[in-house]
């Protein structure tokens, strides 16, 4: 050591690295990645479904408010890690929704050509889903399906008819003449 030299006090030895260090974890992370979906969901499953209960997964995020029965379904915000996955997909659009927000969910998926549902083995979901705006207002309310793989929630929007289907036509069942006679079934 040098005569010349300034001795550092101990306190400011101390001091200095400390506040670099801490200046390191107060640096906030850009908004482009804090915009990017999460590349894995976790599967949660409420514990008890009962009406006018809002429902809790384990991370403390909400399910819809509206559930059918106990069975795997997306919380808010990875229905909005699946919509954000989804418009990576598609060409960017000014128009798009800002968000998503689940009203109510249930088992199976809409079949957008005979509007049915029709339930699958897998987590796949139908929830009635609320777009929503920049400013946090509801344009549209449509039935999307949410399914599982690839260890993430995936949605897949259905669209179907707006016209009644064929069957249900007013079309009346053939009458049996002798539908008075007893011994005979009463529906035929």
């Amino acid at each position: 050591m040098n005569s010349r030299s300034i001795p550092i006090p101990r306190s400011v030895g101390f001091i200095l690295p400390l506040m670099m260090a801490l200046s390191c974890c107060a640096a906030r992370t850009p908004a482009v990645i804090e915009s990017m979906p999460a590349l894995y969901d976790p599967l949660y499953k409420p514990d008890e479904v009962r009406p006018g209960r809002l429902e809790y997964a384990p991370d403390r995020s909400t399910f819809a408010p509206i559930l059918t029965e106990r069975f795997p379904y997306p919380t808010q915000s990875e229905a909005n890690s699946a919509y954000r996955r989804l418009l990576e997909a598609a060409r960017p659009n000014p128009h798009y929704p800002a968000s998503v927000w689940l009203f109510g969910c249930g088992p199976g998926a809409l079949d957008g050509p005979t509007a049915r549902i029709r339930h699958y083995g897998g987590p796949i979901v139908h929830c009635a889903t609320d777009f929503l705006d920049a400013a946090g207002n509801r344009p549209r309310r449509e039935t999307v399906n949410f399914s599982y793989y690839a260890r993430a929630w995936h949605m897949r929007p259905v669209y179907p008819p707006r016209t009644t289907v064929p069957w249900r036509s007013h079309e009346h069942s053939p009458k049996d003449v002798w539908r008075w006679l007893p011994g005979r079934g009463r529906y035929e």
